[in-house]
């Protein structure tokens, strides 16, 4: 690995930064410059007034966001780019499926690849590197297109993080197999991430593709001295609340517990962005549950670890997933586990070992298995040790960021030569 004063600035391209529901990334980029390794974040959006409550270390003020770009100053810039180097249009013209809609949402991000590689090149950055596959990945890819055309753009190199489900929903836009075949390396957050993206890109492409689990901090997600006893038990969801997250099949889950005379209350924390909690109020409603659920809506992350602290049991029902963060941090605090068979979650939450796992959409199964484990002390206490075991010895993010970092320079090399 390279000395740390040798390193050139890595640039990072996410779709909001910092966000709560973006956590891991701010830690990633933490844990990178506590080893040496300079990072600059270009955010696509700017973020809500929550985001920048719950920013306590002030990243929002480094932060460069594209959006917020003065129109004319960005009109100017791809002009200038244009006008020197006409061949950049035919990027978004051969990335990707016709049909003039999509080809008109990758002129956009030719035009955000420009952004970005202008500000790298004011940084002194040659690597950018995109959180996620598609419109980062797409705009991260532009820039060293970008870069290539211009003169010493030679250096210029991209990677991406794959994290799943969401990338691998329209193989044809998201043009995974062309960016496998582009970038500099893949870090996948999981086997099943990799397994995936093998499928779709060239066996020659396969040795980019590395496996870098995401990780918390857990120093700040330490094991609960006590379990807490509430009566009711009280189980906690935190994800945004959207179809594929399963708080439906929870609802419903409630309904049946309650028909065995169990009761239980429910806190569910995350954000509804597309309207989704009304129609779960209407659905609890009909269900009799009403009463025994909280929505909490969007907190930082200080609440949510409040709300894992005091947790029975944690539960995500998802229906699509990569490899949730938030699985992790709830058995890092020593909470329960109780969620689905899909994805890259069995990886980490292995039924009967860190957790109890049932298929997706299995309102019954789900119903069984937190009744089994509201009643199963012995249960619980095996569950939860083995899951901390898990997370501290492949979710620590102190000892995964080496593996991002050495990735870097590796590819930093390579470009130099």
């Amino acid at each position: 690995m390279q000395h740390p004063h040798t390193r050139q600035p890595i640039t990072y391209v996410a779709t909001h930064f910092p966000a709560v529901s973006h956590t891991f990334i701010a830690d990633e980029i933490d844990a990178l410059e506590h080893l040496g390794v300079e990072v600059r974040v270009i955010s696509i959006n700017t973020v809500s007034e929550a985001d920048r409550r719950a920013d306590t270390k002030g990243r929002h003020e480094h932060t460069t966001y594209l959006k917020a770009t003065a129109k004319w100053r960005a009109l100017l810039a791809v002009a200038a780019t244009v006008l020197r180097h006409p061949s950049v249009l035919a990027i978004p013209l051969r990335s990707g499926p016709p049909g003039l809609r999509p080809r008109l949402w990758r002129c956009f991000h030719l035009a955000e690849g420009i952004l970005v590689f202008r500000a790298m090149r004011r940084s002194g950055s040659t690597h950018v590197h995109a959180h996620f596959g598609q419109t980062p990945a797409s705009i991260a890819w532009y820039a060293v297109e970008v870069a290539h055309r211009h003169r010493h753009g030679a250096h210029y190199r991209w990677s991406t993080t794959i994290h799943g489900w969401h990338e691998f929903v329209d193989e044809s836009e998201a043009q995974l197999r062309q960016k496998v075949a582009s970038a500099s390396f893949v870090a996948c957050i999981s086997d099943f991430t990799r397994a995936q993206l093998m499928r779709i890109s060239e066996p020659v492409d396969w040795p980019k593709l590395h496996v870098v689990r995401c990780g918390i901090d857990l120093t700040r997600f330490t094991l609960r001295p006590d379990e807490p006893v509430h009566t009711p038990p009280r189980v906690a969801i935190v994800a945004r609340v959207s179809a594929e997250k399963g708080h439906a099949v929870l609802i419903d889950a409630l309904a049946l517990l309650r028909e065995r005379g169990i009761t239980v209350a429910v806190d569910a924390v995350g954000p509804e962005p597309d309207g989704h909690g009304a129609e779960l109020r209407r659905r609890a409603e009909a269900a009799g549950v009403a009463e025994a659920i909280t929505w909490h809506g969007p907190q930082p992350p200080v609440r949510v670890a409040e709300l894992l602290a005091t947790a029975d049991v944690f539960c995500l029902p998802t229906f699509a997933e990569g490899l949730p963060v938030v699985i992790m941090e709830a058995m890092a605090r020593g909470v329960p586990v109780v969620t689905t068979y899909i994805s890259g979650i069995p990886e980490l939450a292995i039924d009967g070992e860190t957790a109890l796992v049932v298929p997706a959409a299995r309102a019954d199964l789900l119903a069984d298995a937190l009744a089994r484990l509201l009643a199963d002390d012995s249960l619980r206490t095996r569950l939860v040790a083995g899951a901390a075991a898990a997370v501290a010895a492949r979710h620590d993010i102190r000892s995964n960021a080496p593996t991002l970092a050495a990735l870097f320079d590796d590819a930093t090399e390579a470009a130099a030569r």
